[in-house]
């Protein structure tokens, strides 16, 4: 799997503020000294080094490598009512489409610390424009989510009708991209 291409452009906000730049591998997220059109943003992380466990040491090491991966998330939406939409599985991140739950849910757990140690971005806006998303969109577990949704259905007073995958990438931040230099010493 060859991740190193450049994923599409888009305009987010982060921090509060809108960016609008073509994010790639090389690309970071929020970091310190972060330029953004209206101000320069305050830093809003430690400067320790952060402490990762195992699985998220594996992720960093990956990322490191290859720059950026992709990611995925389960929707659970209403045809009806546009306005009812739950996140009901993320990040989704498979080595494999026959992936299980409890794989991914550790891997997403490892996700969650990363963004929330300010490590990486998950953004579901964006796309790797050299990857096949079938594995995700394939998946085992994804093809279970859609079955949950449709038993779903057949009760009075189930909120969602429609199961949905929205396809994203992992990136590094800027403060991800520092702590990755140790890896590549």
């Amino acid at each position: 799997m060859n991740n190193n291409g450049q994923v599409t452009k888009s305009a987010h906000k982060h921090h509060g503020h809108t960016h609008t730049h073509t994010h790639g591998c090389s690309s970071g997220g929020c970091g310190c000294s972060s330029q953004t059109a209206e101000q320069e943003t305050a830093c809003c992380h430690s400067h320790k080094p952060p402490v990762l466990d195992p699985q998220e040491t594996v992720f960093m090491q990956e990322l490191a490598q290859r720059g950026c991966l992709p990611v995925s998330r389960y929707i659970l939406s209403s045809s009806s009512e546009k306005e009812v939409r739950f996140e009901m599985l993320a990040p989704v991140y498979m080595n494999d489409p026959s992936d299980g739950m409890e794989t991914v849910k550790e891997k997403g757990a490892a996700l969650k610390g990363l963004k929330e140690k300010g490590l990486i971005s998950l953004d579901y806006e964006l796309r790797l424009s050299d990857y096949d998303y079938t594995s995700y969109t394939d998946a085992a577990l994804f093809a279970y989510f859609k079955d949950t949704v449709e038993e779903g259905k057949k009760r009075p007073g189930f909120l969602g009708d429609t199961a949905e995958i929205e396809l994203g990438v992992i990136t590094l931040t800027d403060a991800g991209k520092r702590f990755t230099e140790q890896f590549q010493e």
